[in-house]
């Protein structure tokens, strides 16, 4: 592998490891490890101990993870075994990553009640009958843009149809080599726009969900929490826009490539950069934002409020997974990492990861 391929890689899993080691610092302060808390129990001393324990624990098994798997994707030579050494490698961090989040979740049930409680201060709901006045999202109409590009793609490789090779590259390894090819057909060329059009209608949704999604407002600053969360909204809809344009570009570029065949180390540096992109992009929102917006404006000093927020921790299963029945919200705040989830307790959110589910594996199918 070369020691560009090396570099790119770094750039795109250390960030996410780094993101997934302090998840418990970009949290809501009313959230520790998917129990619910007041600000000051979440700034308390054993809350930091607990958070600095994960985070140590977290980014000690991830670096010797990674280490593995560059030495194994070096190591190798050939394709296949680069690909199987970094798949698994994904696939034990990710395991990883739910066995810790599982393991502080308990514990930190556990030591909730052991915490001192203040049986003097209630729980409030705060509700902003407004919140949805205000500009929460950047306007879909930005996804035109997305479209302009498609077909100015698709038009490209149909009028120069007969001058494209007889045999399309579809794949590359770490070295820039060929690994996947196909005879030339208009679905072999237009397959990448295919790609494009489901990509732009997943990220078209993503960006209505987060337009739909539950308010969520601290009771013990229902200002600042509202300028938070519309912040926060916003930012993701921003980067929702700017990275569905950046995955259509890339598309775009690979049958641009098809057209006229590239350098194939020009051809792997464009085909890793705009994943980088995506990720990097992600991380320094994540860490700049926080969960909800959390990280915007926020003291960092001081005890912080003792507002108890209501406690739903029964509907949230493991700490993570949403299930209420009483609530007719689809979309939800996540409660361990940043964005949002489903409610799996309502009928539209099987429709809807069974519709994203069906679109994954029909372009897996017909991607062979």
């Amino acid at each position: 592998m070369q020691i560009l391929s090396v570099l790119l890689l770094a750039l795109m899993f250390v960030p996410v490891l780094a993101s997934l080691s302090f998840m418990p610092y970009l949290t809501r302060e009313t959230v520790s490890f998917g129990v619910s808390v007041s600000e000051e129990t979440y700034r308390s001393e054993p809350l930091r101990r607990m958070r600095k324990a994960y985070a140590l624990t977290s980014l000690g098994i991830y670096t010797v993870l990674f280490l593995l798997c560059i030495f194994n994707t070096v190591d190798s030579k050939e394709s296949l075994a680069q690909n199987d050494a970094i798949g698994i490698y994904i696939s034990i961090m990710v395991a990883v990553s739910i066995a810790l989040n599982l393991i502080f979740h308990f514990k930190m049930k556990n030591l909730r009640a052991s915490l001192p409680s203040a049986p003097t201060v209630k729980s409030v709901l705060a509700v902003d009958t407004g919140f949805r006045r205000n500009k929460l999202i950047l306007s879909h109409y930005w996804f035109l843009i997305h479209g302009t590009v498609i077909v100015a793609s698709m038009l490209l490789v149909l009028l120069n149809y007969e001058k494209l090779p007889a045999t399309i590259a579809l794949k590359f390894d770490f070295q820039g080599h060929i690994v996947n090819s196909a005879t030339k057909s208009y679905w072999t060329v237009l397959f990448p726009n295919v790609t494009q059009i489901v990509m732009t209608l997943l990220f078209l949704f993503i960006n209505w969900s987060i337009l739909r999604s539950k308010q969520q407002t601290y009771a013990g600053d229902p200002e600042r929490s509202i300028r938070q969360n519309t912040l926060f909204r916003r930012r993701w809809s921003l980067y929702t826009i700017l990275t569905g344009f950046a995955m259509v570009l890339l598309f775009s570029f690979i049958q641009l490539n098809m057209l006229y065949p590239m350098d194939t180390d020009v051809m792997l540096f464009v085909s890793i950069l705009i994943p980088v992109f995506v990720v990097l992009f992600a991380v320094i929102l994540a860490f700049n934002t926080g969960q909800g917006g959390s990280r915007i404006g926020r003291s960092k000093t001081g005890p912080g409020s003792n507002v108890k927020p209501v406690n739903d921790d029964d509907n949230w299963k493991l700490g993570s997974i949403y299930f209420n029945p009483q609530d007719p919200s689809i979309f939800v705040e996540k409660r361990s990492g940043i964005g949002w989830t489903m409610n799996f307790a309502h009928p539209a959110g099987w429709i809807i990861l069974g519709g994203i589910l069906i679109a994954v594996v029909a372009s897996l199918i017909f991607s062979v």
